[in-house]
C-alpha cells in the first residue's frame, strides 16, 4: 500500500505559487505521484476554509474552487473533522497553545489518517513531537 501524508495548507500555496524551481518541481512530483497511485494525500477539510481565507483575497471564490476542484481531479481526499479528530485537536491545542486551532486540526487529522505523516514547514507542527513532517523530502 502506498504511503499515505496528510498535507498542510502551506503544501498548496508552494504548489501554485513556488518559491523556487526547486520547490516547484518538487511539489509537481508529489501531486503526479498521488496521480498515479504511488502515493495517498489527503487534507483535513480544514484546508479548505484556509485557502479561501487566504488565496481567495487575492485570487477570489471561483480561482480557489477549481484549484480545489484540480486537487481531488488528482486523488487527493478532504477529510472531515470528526469528533476523534475534534477531541485529540482540542487535545493538541490545551497542550501546546502556540499551535493555531487549524494546525492542531491539521495535525490530529495526519495522526489518525497518516500515521503522523504530514508535509509541511510551517515550525507550528515542529512544536509535536508525534508528527513525522516532510519538506523538500522524497515521499
Amino acid at each position: 500500500m502506498a504511503l499515505k501524508v496528510v498535507l498542510d495548507t502551506r503544501f498548496y500555496f508552494s504548489y501554485y505559487s513556488p518559491e523556487d524551481e526547486k520547490t516547484a518541481i518538487w511539489t509537481k512530483k508529489i501531486v503526479q505521484k498521488a496521480s498515479r497511485a504511488e502515493i495517498k494525500l489527503t487534507s483535513s477539510v480544514i484546508t479548505i476554509s484556509e485557502l479561501y481565507s487566504t488565496m481567495g483575497r487575492t485570487l477570489g471564490k471561483d480561482a480557489v474552487k477549481i484549484r480545489i476542484a484540480s486537487m481531488r481531479a488528482f486523488h487527493i481526499d478532504f477529510i472531515p473533522v470528526t469528533t476523534e479528530i475534534a477531541q485529540l485537536a482540542g487535545e493538541i491545542a490545551l497542550g501546546t497553545p502556540r499551535v493555531p486551532l487549524a494546525d492542531a486540526i491539521i495535525s490530529a487529522t495526519a495522526l489518525t489518517h497518516a500515521e503522523g505523516n504530514v508535509i509541511t514547514d510551517d515550525d507550528h507542527f515542529r512544536l509535536l513531537s508525534d508528527l513525522k513532517m516532510k519538506w523538500l523530502t522524497e515521499t
